[in-house]
């Protein structure tokens, strides 16, 4: 069953609409100045997936079920045609919608992930959050603390943290996301969001960050397969989080594209 996923809406009378997912452990947050340079040309729609953000906590995160999310939205929108931009995880879920819907879908845009399985990753950083009894915390500080010897990188840390939020009222913390849904759902996620059959024709692009090995060359020739149109752009200064890493870059290519 679909949930209503919370929203950002950039309106723009008359002009495209255009659908960005983040990642996993992200939310509608990490594209908002992105979301506020396209506003000029688009009406810009900024979604939290389930179990992210403001969203509604659900038990499971099968594709099907993140498809009909969006799906649900769009109808709840009145949205009849889209350009839809998917990072990491948002990028699976925006190909398989794509695949499914390729009539409401005039434009892909797949942000540094590929359409295959990928071998465990990010399983440092769900044992990390999950390892702290975040009711007990007395500070954000103490969170990072408490994190720093399991997750080393200080810029993910300060990434996990963005998922810390507290009760005003109480005085307490707690992860705004479903930390164990997502945890349980890690393998379903980290599978190929496609299948055999799926196919879409209109023009996709690849944007591939020059700095993470989230994309190899192989994976470009298979997913040409499945998306004829497909063109690949690489950014070289940028890590996985392209349009954080490098938002110059990514814009430029993106507006150059759309």
């Amino acid at each position: 069953m679909a949930v209503k996923l919370h929203h950002v809406c950039f309106e723009n009378t008359g002009a495209p609409a255009i659908v960005l997912l983040h990642g996993l452990l992200g939310s509608s947050r990490n594209w908002m100045t992105i979301a506020k340079e396209l506003h000029a040309d688009y009406a810009v729609h900024l979604l939290d997936m389930r179990n992210h953000g403001q969203s509604p906590h659900a038990d499971s995160m099968r594709w099907s079920e993140l498809v009909a999310d969006l799906k649900a939205y769009l109808v709840a929108e009145n949205i009849d045609r889209i350009h839809l931009v998917g990072h990491s995880l948002g990028g699976k879920v925006a190909m398989r919608f794509a695949c499914e819907y390729p009539d409401l879908v005039d434009r892909l845009v797949i942000v540094d992930i590929a359409a295959k399985a990928y071998p465990p990753y990010n399983d440092a950083e769900f044992r990390a959050m999950l390892s702290i009894d975040v009711g007990e915390l007395s500070s954000r500080k103490q969170a990072e603390e408490l994190l720093e010897p399991l997750v080393p990188e200080w810029a993910m840390r300060q990434f996990l943290l963005t998922n810390l939020v507290r009760n005003q009222e109480l005085g307490s913390y707690r992860w705004q996301i479903n930390l164990q849904s997502l945890h349980a759902s890690l393998p379903h996620l980290r599978e190929d969001p496609l299948l055999e059959e799926h196919r879409f024709e209109n023009p996709v692009l690849l944007l591939r960050a020059g700095k993470s090995n989230f994309i190899e060359d192989t994976d470009i020739e298979a997913m040409q397969s499945k998306f004829p149109r497909l063109e690949e752009v690489t950014i070289p200064g940028a890590g996985h989080n392209v349009h954080v890493d490098d938002r110059r870059a990514f814009m430029a290519a993106l507006q150059g594209w759309m």
